[in-house]
């Protein structure tokens, strides 16, 4: 899955920009990373495809005949990135040989009644040897909630604080699965997760989305934020356990947590998503590409 085109990203910057300038006075002691969850009115499947995620643009001439060769159809992923590396997060445990041992991307969708999160994952070994509350000992991305966003201690067993685990399908488990810890209701969000997964040449891929009205103190609305985490454990066929984490130095810590904004949609400018335009060139042709009547 490719990273949002730059046409998909221009209107992160001026979101960041609304939320700062219009959000009322608040101090927080937490971490300064921040990420976005986009509104989607599009229903998500979770099927571990991530079809729904992507938006896909396609040129044509003045007759509306598409043109899709030359490189001329686009495809960008329609939520913001959020990066679990070595370059970006912490390593708190064990140790990444490279890119291609462990890396990954993660997105976030919401509407009223969801959050969605899904995750591209670089792993040269994937392994899924447990089950229920030890699936962090494998291949996972962990999730971390503070729904208020109000912690100032160490450690998580507040009504409104959560952590789920998400841990894909693989050579020795043959479903994805998901967990929650660390909530007295920790039970009714783990029998509430929907988790998929799939397998690619370079990894997996992980779709996910549980329902706002089992996490305590969470009320998602535009211009809003919640404090937020995201760590990734990859283990290994030698038994090397990893873990990364993406805000603070302690994964667990919520007083280390970030933010994650709930912002609405960007403007649909291209409702059919077909860019109508001359036939003159644009930066995405091929050079040698040749005539413009769309045969």
């Amino acid at each position: 899955m490719a990273d949002a085109h730059p046409l998909g990203r221009a209107w992160v910057g001026v979101a960041f920009g609304l939320l700062f300038w219009a959000a009322p006075a608040r101090v927080w002691a937490h971490s300064e990373e921040a990420g976005v969850a986009v509104q989607t009115y599009t229903p998500i499947v979770v099927d571990g495809t991530l079809t729904e995620w992507v938006r896909r643009l396609e040129r044509s001439d003045w007759s509306a005949r598409l043109k899709v060769k030359g490189g001329e159809a686009l495809e960008w992923m329609r939520a913001a990135p959020m990066y679990v590396n070595t370059l970006t997060s912490r390593v708190e445990a064990g140790a990444v040989s490279g890119p291609e041992d462990f890396n990954a991307v993660v997105y976030a969708l919401w509407d009223p009644t969801y959050l969605y999160v899904a995750a591209v994952v670089t792993d040269d070994d994937v392994m899924t040897e447990h089950e229920g509350e030890d699936i962090w000992q494998d291949d996972a991305v962990e999730l971390w909630f503070d729904c208020r966003h109000d912690a100032v201690t160490h450690t998580l067993f507040q009504e409104d604080e959560y952590q789920i685990g998400l841990s894909p399908a693989g050579p020795q488990r043959n479903q994805a699965v998901g967990w929650a810890w660390r909530n007295p209701q920790a039970q009714a969000v783990t029998r509430a997760l929907e988790v998929a997964s799939t397998l690619t040449p370079t990894g997996y891929v992980l779709e996910a989305r549980v329902p706002w009205a089992v996490l305590h103190g969470c009320h998602p609305a535009i211009g809003g934020m919640i404090g937020f985490n995201l760590s990734a454990a990859d283990k290994d066929a030698d038994q090397l356990w990893t873990h990364i984490t993406w805000s603070g130095k302690l994964h667990s810590d919520p007083s280390q947590f970030g933010h994650l904004y709930f912002v609405d949609a960007p403007v649909d400018l291209f409702p059919s998503d077909v860019f109508e335009g001359t036939a003159a060139p644009v930066p995405w042709e091929e050079s040698s590409g040749g005539g413009t009547d769309g045969s």
